[in-house]
């Protein structure tokens, strides 16, 4: 069996999707490795270098990497005779095979989850050198789903992880983010839309609260302040057929209403669970029941527990949202979706509750 990662992800998480240059790629690749060596953690990690000729320039990095991780698993096309390791074993590929053809990290641990997969983009004629086209995710369903796929091209039992430890593994996100700035600052070839970005999620990753109404308003404002978003509403699910709006900033209206889940783009994100992005309000029929005046919209769904939500932010211009605003938002609710998830765990009201309005009207 041909086992493809990037193929069997790839459309199905199209919104995580992006293109990369391989300087980009060799940066996230050392993010995930240095998170890894720095924390000494005892992980099972896979890497995929294409051919073994691409080995050496990373030998003293994955020398380290070998005598801390349980067991280091390099995959490569054997087109030269690979270094002996003690803890790093070469998994030889095919030519012919499509994992060959795939650049990927994975490690999937209860404290730290990560991947990184990507394919060398096919329209080299379109764009500048060598680009990938890729995920780079911390997303629980990603991760389950190349867990699954990797204990096949291993041939092992699969064995999912029951239990994940979301305070660490948001402390290890924290750390990557504020690496990541810290690149940033160092060059020049970032925009600044970019770095506005990268600022409004590290800000929110960076909050700390134990009231998740104080959780969300906070976001608000680093939505509006950093992100630069005319508005913000942050909305919750009550019940099959109404919504309710507990944080709102900005030119936003409609604070503590029930809303029909039919009215208004948040309503259509918590009933279809996926990011929904409007490039210009002029050309729909009807305006927002929560931003009317806004010109261009993104809402992303926050998923935890029973809870189902929305975080929607407005631009008083169309067109304001691009592709990278789109997934920094979807991003920035998974956050949150961690950060309310760990509120919500550490609440004893919450035990023995079953319906979505009693737990949004205790957390909020």
């Amino acid at each position: 069996m041909d086992i493809s990662l990037f193929r069997s992800i790839a459309c199905q998480y199209d919104s995580l999707r992006f293109t990369r240059s391989v300087d980009m790629m060799n940066v996230i690749s050392q993010q995930i490795e240095d998170q890894v060596l720095q924390h000494r953690l005892a992980v099972d990690f896979y890497a995929g270098f294409q051919r073994f000729s691409n080995f050496p320039e990373q030998l003293r990095r994955y020398s380290r990497l070998g005598a801390i991780c349980r067991r280091v698993y390099v995959f490569g096309i054997p087109d030269c005779e690979p270094p002996s390791i003690q803890g790093v074993e070469f998994i030889e590929l095919s030519p012919t095979s499509a994992l060959a053809q795939e650049w990927f990290l994975f490690v999937d641990t209860p404290e730290f989850w990560a991947t990184l997969v990507a394919k060398e983009a096919e329209d080299q004629a379109a764009l500048s050198g060598r680009n990938y086209d890729g995920l780079w995710s911390y997303d629980e369903a990603v991760i389950d789903r190349i867990s699954l796929l990797m204990s096949q091209v291993m041939e092992t039992m699969y064995r999912p992880v029951k239990e994940r430890h979301y305070s660490q593994q948001y402390m290890h996100i924290a750390e990557i983010n504020s690496r990541m700035l810290g690149l940033i600052e160092q060059t020049e070839k970032v925009s600044q839309r970019r770095w506005q970005q990268l600022r409004t999620l590290h800000g929110i990753s960076d909050i700390s609260s134990s009231s998740p109404s104080k959780l969300l308003q906070s976001a608000a404002v680093i939505l509006q302040s950093v992100f630069g978003a005319s508005g913000v509403a942050v909305s919750f699910k009550l019940d099959n057929d109404y919504y309710t709006v507990p944080v709102l900033t900005g030119e936003a209206n409609g604070k503590g209403r029930k809303i029909p889940l039919g009215n208004g783009i948040s309503g259509q994100v918590m009933c279809q669970g996926r990011l929904v992005q409007i490039r210009d309000t002029n050309q729909r029929s009807e305006v927002d029941v929560l931003m009317p005046t806004a010109k261009s919209l993104i809402a992303a769904p926050i998923v935890c527990r029973k809870i189902s939500g929305a975080i929607m932010v407005g631009a008083s211009e169309s067109h304001q949202w691009d592709d990278e605003d789109a997934k920094t938002l979807l991003a920035i609710a998974k956050v949150i979706a961690v950060q309310f998830e760990q509120i919500l765990a550490k609440s004893n009201s919450f035990n023995g509750r079953n319906k979505s309005d009693s737990m949004v009207g205790e957390a909020l």
